[in-house]
């Protein structure tokens, strides 16, 4: 019966992309941004379950149960960093690249800093870090098969590869985007139904008495810093605002600022960030964070045989194996699927995302100027399939938990061209120069400090440095042209003032 759900679930995913290939206009615009024609419902799943993954339902949970609550300072920096995109760099974003047909962020930032250059160091960059991303969905799902049936992760890989292929290979981004609000309906219902359901079967008392057992057994995990591990805590007060301000540079995930250049209306930027904060800050993420730094823990600790010594990447699929072991098996299916479908929302646009990199900005961009739609469809397809064989290359090997695959590798390397994109949006004096040095000085600090195992601290240095470098030899260079000026701001500040 649990195959017999999932299959159907992949049928109805795949009817979604079938049905939205038929209806779609065989344009390299239609196909890499909906025809720029995304409302403001449509846009909310969008981003939304863009951002919540199956990271969100395994990583984020797993995390909270080991180290205790401080890891909720990241979510909540990401969830400034998403409203402040649409509130303040969205609009002026999505404004230049509608009055002149820009079909990528990088596109965007290439014109603006007229350098080619930039161009292909920057699709580089999102791309190193957007593949790990990838494989950390697909893994997630095979983590979920595992603690579901046992089935060796690789099981879970390849089913969410094959709906990711006919989702993306037939609709692109507007049957991604569609196939969100399914996904996301899934999701939240199994994610907090499960929640609900747990508490009401453990709990007779509620979260209260989950808290009771926390702070007689471990009062560590119930505040910051949390509790000791060989005497030092896992997040020292340095390292909790470095978390923050790591989770402020969301405004720089490249897949989340793909969704601005989708949008229809310029309205919808008014609605979306309010949205955002109550609807995805308030209401959403309390969820894991329930499940991870009270229900998981206080279940672990009445039950010692349920997962005993957890560490490590065991952590990351606790919320499955509470599931399973106190719900009954039929619900277990659902909750697997919210997981899938969870992966399949943020791989989605992640992937299609990059393959937009691969195919407008460096085949376009550098070698094939003079493409037809067809050509950049083509390329973008091929890009795909190319991109998620490297990300489950990445998903099988699995060095390291989950929750670091976002917070060492991932929005660090999308936070390196967080400078010049919002200097390049929003300050005159920015020059290529400077967004050529910046990006490269903090990406290889970054590296070096992954290569070399140095402290957490040099990823909050490498966005320092990168930002530094950026102001000073921007000021130390050349301005821009007059007419940069009047395209990239002057035209914009035109367009936005006019009466919708």
């Amino acid at each position: 019966m649990s195959i017999v759900i999932l299959c159907l679930f992949g049928i109805a995913v795949l009817w979604m992309a079938v049905y939205g290939y038929r209806i779609s206009a065989k344009t390299a615009e239609d196909y890499m941004l909906a025809g720029r024609g995304i409302g403001l419902i449509v846009l909310f799943f969008l981003t939304l379950f863009g951002i919540s993954s199956a990271w969100t339902f395994y990583a984020y949970p797993g995390f909270l149960y080991r180290h205790g609550p401080a890891f909720v300072y990241f979510i909540w920096g990401c969830v400034a960093g998403f409203v402040s995109l649409y509130m303040f760099f969205g609009p002026r974003l999505w404004a230049v690249a509608k009055l002149n047909h820009f079909l990528s962020p990088v596109e965007v930032m290439s014109r603006r800093y007229e350098s080619k250059v930039l161009r292909v160091i920057l699709a580089l960059i999102l791309l190193a870090s957007m593949i790990p991303y990838i494989g950390l969905e697909s893994l997630g799902v095979g983590l979920g098969f595992k603690a579901f049936a046992g089935f060796h992760p690789a099981v879970g890989i390849i089913y969410t590869t094959i709906l990711l292929i006919c989702i993306i290979l037939l609709g692109g981004m507007r049957v991604t985007a569609w196939t969100n609000i399914l996904l996301g309906i899934i999701y939240s219902t199994t994610f907090l139904g499960s929640l609900l359901w747990v508490i009401n079967k453990v709990f007779p008392d509620g979260i209260p008495q989950a808290v009771q057992i926390l702070s007689a057994k471990s009062p560590g995990l119930l505040s910051a810093p949390g509790p000791m591990v060989e005497g030092e805590p896992f997040f020292t007060y340095p390292i909790i605002v470095g978390v923050f301000i790591t989770g402020l540079m969301a405004f720089s995930w490249p897949h989340i600022v793909m969704g601005t250049l989708t949008v229809r209306d310029k309205r919808i930027f008014k609605w979306f960030p309010l949205l955002g904060i109550v609807a995805g800050g308030i209401g959403f993420y309390t969820i894991p964070f329930l499940w991870g730094s009270l229900v998981a823990p206080a279940i672990s600790l009445m039950d010692g045989t349920l997962v005993p010594a957890v560490s490590g990447k065991a952590a990351d699929n606790i919320v499955q194996v509470i599931i399973t072991k106190y719900l009954p098996g039929w619900f277990s299916t659902f909750a697997l699927m919210g997981v899938v479908a969870a992966a399949i929302s943020t791989a989605a646009i992640q992937l299609m995302t990059s393959a937009i990199l691969v195919s407008r900005d460096l085949i376009h961009g550098v070698f094939k100027p003079d493409a037809t739609d067809k050509q950049l469809i083509i390329w973008t397809k091929l890009a795909v399939i190319g991109l998620l064989i490297l990300s489950v290359g990445v998903a099988l090997w699995n060095p390291m938990a989950l929750a670091l695959y976002l917070t060492h590798i991932a929005v660090p390397g999308f936070a390196q061209w967080a400078p010049c994109l919002a200097g390049g949006i929003v300050w005159k004096r920015g020059t290529k120069q400077g967004a050529i040095a910046g990006a490269l000085t903090g990406t290889a600090i970054l590296i070096a400090g992954f290569i070399f195992h140095l402290p957490t601290i040099v990823i909050i240095a490498s966005y320092i440095i990168n930002t530094l470098t950026y102001i000073i030899v921007s000021l130390l260079t050349p301005k821009p042209s007059d007419q940069i000026k009047r395209v990239f701001f002057d035209e914009v500040d035109e367009f936005l003032q006019e009466k919708a």
